[in-house]
């Protein structure tokens, strides 16, 4: 018999889950972002009215695989925002957390997100939910990532992206989840 949760109680049991993985692993995990989550242009198009492009290119080659500073942060990854409404797309790695994805739990996969507003020190802004996992084609191709999402499982239309940015999540007791995204530049 197959049981269905209510996303409220689907996000709030996701974001419990992670805080309780990643609260271990914050201790030191604060460090100086590598130039492959320094953004240095993006691009946000809809292909058609059922397909979205995103891309980022950064500083740097982006890695496949976790390498030494995505295994000592709890997450890393990049983020397309709508600033107006605090959502984001973000195609995250997290091998220290462990498996949130059933599409690439190893490896760079999405989810959408909410951010909020109180996040202290370096960090920029609180993470208020992980809102959804949805299925994205993900291709890294030296310092360019390249992702093709279902406009309907986006958080926002595609025009409404005002900024694109590399992060890690960082522990911030300001937050009322506990955690915060730190921005690299």
């Amino acid at each position: 018999m197959r049981r269905r949760l209510s996303f409220g109680v689907l996000t709030a049991s996701a974001v419990a889950l992670v805080t309780a993985a990643i609260f271990p692993l914050l201790a030191g995990a604060s460090a100086p972002g590598p130039a492959y989550l320094a953004v240095a242009s993006y691009s946000a198009k809809a292909q058609h009215r059922n397909l979205a492009k995103l891309s980022v290119t950064t500083g740097a080659a982006i890695p496949r695989h976790p390498d030494a500073f995505i295994r000592s942060n709890p997450v890393v990854g990049f983020g397309w925002v709508d600033l107006g409404t605090s959502r984001a797309f973000v195609v995250t790695i997290h091998p220290a957390i462990g498996r949130d994805s059933r599409q690439n739990p190893n490896g760079w996969h999405a989810h959408t997100v909410t951010l909020g507003t109180g996040a202290t020190g370096l960090n920029d802004f609180c993470l208020a939910s992980i809102d959804s996992s949805p299925t994205a084609g993900i291709q890294l191709h030296g310092k360019t990532m390249r992702v093709n999402v279902r406009t309907r499982v986006l958080p926002f239309g595609v025009s409404a992206i005002d900024a694109a940015v590399g992060f890690t999540v960082q522990k911030d007791s300001a937050c009322p989840s506990g955690l915060a995204v730190r921005v690299s530049t």
